[in-house]
């Protein structure tokens, strides 16, 4: 499978006009949608803004995607504006990865390489979805 995004084309994955995400959600300013990549992999893309008015409810959005012995990509390419409230996620997306047997990456745009940079990189967000795919699939 490929997915198309609206800046690119990978070779992993194609959305195709009748595909529709597992799940959607809209919060105060975003929009966070599931894809399933594999059995055992979903993509959990979020576009607009991630503030302190929306962090909370991806918190339980991307946990709730989050299964035992799953792998999930966490696609903010299409994040606008990233505050700091949004590390709160990566927080808990760590504790549950390690209590669920699981595996997580972290896929970003400028604003959030940006506000990484600015902590010190305390996460590895990755380029391009292809990318992190490639390191979940990649043994830990």
């Amino acid at each position: 499978m490929s997915v198309v995004s609206q800046r690119k084309v990978t070779s992993l994955w194609v959305t195709r006009s009748d595909r529709s995400p597992v799940s959607f959600h809209t919060s105060a300013g975003a929009d966070f949608s599931t894809e399933r990549i594999s059995s055992g992999l979903v993509r959990v893309a979020v576009a607009g803004e991630l503030d302190m008015r929306n962090a909370p409810a991806l918190r339980s959005y991307a946990g709730g995607q989050m299964h035992p012995s799953s792998r999930l990509v966490l696609d903010l390419s299409d994040v606008e504006f990233f505050g700091s409230a949004g590390l709160t996620v990566f927080d808990e997306l760590d504790t549950l990865a390690r209590r669920r047997s699981s595996r997580w990456a972290l896929v970003g745009g400028r604003p959030v390489h940006r506000l990484l940079r600015v902590l010190g990189d305390p996460v590895h967000a990755h380029a391009s979805l292809e990318s992190a795919i490639h390191a979940l699939r990649v043994p830990a």
